[in-house]
């Protein structure tokens, strides 16, 4: 952990959810045919649930529920949401309530048969955005205190101030793994929904004076105003952290595919090829069109030299979305 970061974070509750540092993998074969070296930090395997970069923003965001006395976490997400189902699995784990506002088709599979499994409390409506779900999720928070229940509501992704602590806490430790690594990465690509990670990854490495440059892949317009978000998020965070920094404006880069959740064959595809060449399973929601945007970006020479990847999980998508997948390939 690098110590800057590790002294700014020192005062915020923490519940500890991950174990360990998280590896960086060099990927031989994905490399050789981009003639870029590119990285793979492997926070799909955070080791809570089904892992993930939510668990790091959970770590903040549930010690600061608990911090507050609350006892029940509400949060919004669409049903095959991995934030979702780790927040309510972490708020369990821990001796917390759990409401799951969530849009979409109640259908047995991915997270939601996760959802089912662990016994969550799920509450699904048909509305078009994940946006749409935050009222409801404070009038369900409103019924909650009229039973005397002290709930605390996380927003879409725990793309909040407090949860972007997370991923300032990643730089730290992406920071400390490079120097013994002995490389020096010129880019790190991030797949971007809510945007809190991006938030965190860009505040971080402006607080170490990182090497590199922060690039997002947006996966499809989860949000409004994406990269103004993201900056407001950062500055959020830097201001809840006391220190006065500039963010500089996010690079951000359109692989949605023309929406949010749109599976796609080249997508599909390329998640074919980095299982099979590298052992890696990509999601199709998420970091598989991320990854697509980062094989663009590094072929045109986009990216540097030395790409780090961050891997923020997702794998239940997979089993969402599967058929679908091996459809669009098999009409290849």
């Amino acid at each position: 952990m690098h110590p800057k970061i590790g002294s700014l974070l020192a005062r915020f509750p923490r519940v500890e959810l991950i174990k360990w540092e998280t590896p960086i993998q060099y990927l031989p074969k994905v490399s050789e045919r981009l003639g870029v070296d590119v990285y793979v930090k492997r926070d799909d395997l955070t080791g809570f649930g089904i892992g993930g970069n939510k668990v790091r923003k959970l770590e903040f965001l549930l010690g600061d529920a608990i911090a507050k006395g609350c006892d029940t976490v509400i949060t919004t997400g669409a049903v095959h949401s991995n934030h979702a189902f780790v927040t309510a699995l972490a708020a369990k784990s821990l001796g917390l309530g759990a409401v799951l506002v969530l849009r979409g088709k109640e259908e047995l599979k991915g997270n939601y048969l996760l959802d089912k499994l662990m016994g969550i409390e799920t509450r699904v409506y048909s509305v078009e955005k994940t946006s749409e779900l935050w009222p409801i999720a404070q009038k369900v928070a409103e019924e909650l205190e009229k039973e005397g229940r002290k709930p605390y509501l996380i927003p879409a992704g725990g793309a909040s101030p407090v949860g972007t602590l997370g991923y300032v806490r990643a730089v730290g430790e992406i920071h400390a793994q490079m120097t013994r690594l002995g490389v020096e990465f010129n880019s790190v690509v991030d797949a971007v929904g809510s945007g809190g990670t991006l938030a965190g990854l860009l505040l971080g490495s402006v607080l170490v004076k990182a090497p590199w440059k922060v690039v997002g892949m947006d996966v499809g317009g989860f949000v409004e105003g994406l990269g103004e978000r993201v900056k407001k998020l950062a500055l959020e965070a830097s201001e809840l952290m006391g220190v006065s920094v500039e963010v500089p404006e996010p690079e951000i880069h359109d692989y949605g595919f023309g929406a949010y959740g749109k599976i796609v064959r080249e997508v599909a595809e390329l998640i074919r090829f980095v299982g099979t060449s590298e052992g890696i399973i990509l999601d199709p929601v998420y970091t598989g069109k991320a990854f697509y945007g980062l094989m663009e970006l590094a072929e045109r020479g986009e990216l540097g030299e030395t790409v780090l990847f961050i891997h923020t999980g997702g794998f239940p998508g997979v089993f969402h979305y599967g058929e679908e997948m091996l459809k669009l390939i098999q009409k290849a």
